[in-house]
């Protein structure tokens, strides 16, 4: 038993030393591998910058024979440009009105505040008109009785009316019948002496008197019969037109106790409350029509020659720029500024944005006469004596070789990203228009293809 023991502690140790032998083996092929991969990429790296150090080299030296490629403007001359000039003004409102009450009275109600948008025709307060209600309605009576008279003068006497003056003519004239029959009589008793003289100029006197009420009351009837004079009328229809314009007075006096929005806008200022005795023309509410704005600004008058009436322009205002049409220029000038004062209708994308009062701008061209070739700022090098200059591609001593030469500028105006300059330079002459940083004078140069 002890020998069976000895042989499988034999055969284990035996075992461990074969796989400890085997793991090492496989260990060492692992690293045998890594450095073989690890050698084959250096030689890649290696081979590599070789060929990239070469190339490099070959490249400048191909750059180095040929020349630095440049891009360049060829000149074209200029004899005038159009010059911008900035000048400020202010955005007020088209229309800006200060309502108040024609008539004075006690203020009892105001429907709207400040800040309020109010519309055209919309009532904005009141005021008492307990007055007025009662003048009125004295009017309406007056003009009623005037109107009934005058229709009584137009309609004419009733019937019945001519029918009693007709009478009163029959019994009259029979009357005086029977006075002419007695007065006769007594002609002949005073023939015979039967009467005396006294009684013979009695009946005569009641015969002319019989006679001229006759008259009187033929003429009363003739009047009815023929109805009232026109002048009657005419003078009665005077009285019910007073009293008609009376009423139209008083309707206006009542109508000025609504005070309502002439245009559409917004309420600035409201200086009175509820309880307030208004006098006439007193400011109750200021109104600025803020939906349509526009732009009042000084020009000098040899720029204003050249705006006209209706033409679209530009304005700005804290970097934005919006539409306006020019609606009038003024005809005086400002004794302060000595500008002519010219207004911009501004457009609604404007009215939106902006409020009255706030500064604006107007960019206008004027036209200038001045000789010169246009360059981009990044041609230009700073020179001497307060010039400037800039590199023009020549033709080199060999051919078809380009170099470079230094030409001093002047510069005339500058604008965004370009100058006006002058000097030693001529119509097509071929200017670098940027990357001067980098050049020097007779320097080899290549231009660029632009295609």
């Amino acid at each position: 038993m002890n020998f069976s023991r000895t042989q499988s502690e034999s055969y284990f140790f035996e075992n461990k030393l074969t796989f400890r032998q085997k793991l090492a083996r496989y260990n060492m092929l692992f690293a045998l591998a890594v450095a073989v991969l690890l050698l084959t990429a250096f030689l890649g790296l290696f081979q590599g910058s070789v060929h990239n150090a070469f190339s490099t080299e070959a490249s400048m030296k191909e750059t180095r024979h040929s020349g630095i490629p440049v891009d360049v403007i060829e000149l074209k001359p200029v004899d005038s440009f159009a010059r911008k000039r900035t000048y400020t003004g202010k955005v007020t409102a088209a229309r800006l009105s200060e309502l108040a009450f024609e008539r004075s009275g006690k203020l009892t109600e105001i429907v709207v505040d400040e800040g309020d948008q109010v519309q055209t025709g919309m009532v904005l307060a009141r005021l008492d008109t307990r007055h007025l209600e009662v003048s009125r309605l004295k009017l309406q009576a007056e003009r009623a009785a005037a109107q009934a008279k005058l229709d009584e003068l137009q309609a004419g006497p009733r019937a019945q009316t001519v029918a009693v003056a007709e009478a009163e003519v029959r019994q009259l004239n029979a009357r005086l019948k029977n006075l002419l029959a007695d007065h006769s009589r007594n002609q002949q008793l005073l023939k015979r002496n039967a009467i005396t003289s006294s009684d013979y100029e009695a009946s005569q006197y009641e015969v002319e008197q019989q006679q001229a009420q006759l008259d009187a009351a033929r003429s009363r009837l003739s009047e009815l019969q023929e109805g009232t004079r026109k002048e009657q009328i005419a003078a009665q229809k005077a009285v019910v037109a007073n009293l008609d314009a009376s009423l139209e007075d008083n309707q206006v006096d009542l109508d000025d106790t609504v005070l309502k929005a002439p245009f559409g806008g917004r309420i600035s200022k409201r200086y009175a409350d509820e309880g307030t005795v208004i006098f006439p023309n007193a400011p109750l509410f200021r109104l600025v029509e803020d939906q349509r704005l526009e732009a009042h600004i000084g020009v000098p008058v040899e720029m204003a020659i050249h705006l006209k009436h209706g033409s679209q322009q530009e304005v700005g205002l804290n970097g934005k720029n919006y539409q306006s049409t020019l609606k009038a220029i003024l005809p005086e000038l400002d004794p302060v500024t000595r500008t002519q004062e010219v207004v911009l209708s501004l457009s609604e994308q404007a009215a939106e944005q902006l409020v009255p009062g706030q500064v604006i701008r107007i960019e206008i061209s004027e036209p200038v006469e001045m000789q010169g070739f246009w360059l981009p700022l990044s041609s230009l090098a700073r020179g001497e004596r307060g010039l400037w200059s800039a590199y023009a591609v020549i033709p080199g001593k060999e051919a078809g070789e380009k170099v470079l030469e230094k030409r001093q500028l002047e510069v005339l105006h500058t604008e965004d990203n370009r100058v006006l300059v002058r000097g030693t330079l001529k119509t097509g002459d071929q200017i670098v228009a940027d990357g001067i940083h980098k050049l020097t004078g007779n320097q080899r140069v290549v231009i660029k293809d632009r295609r």
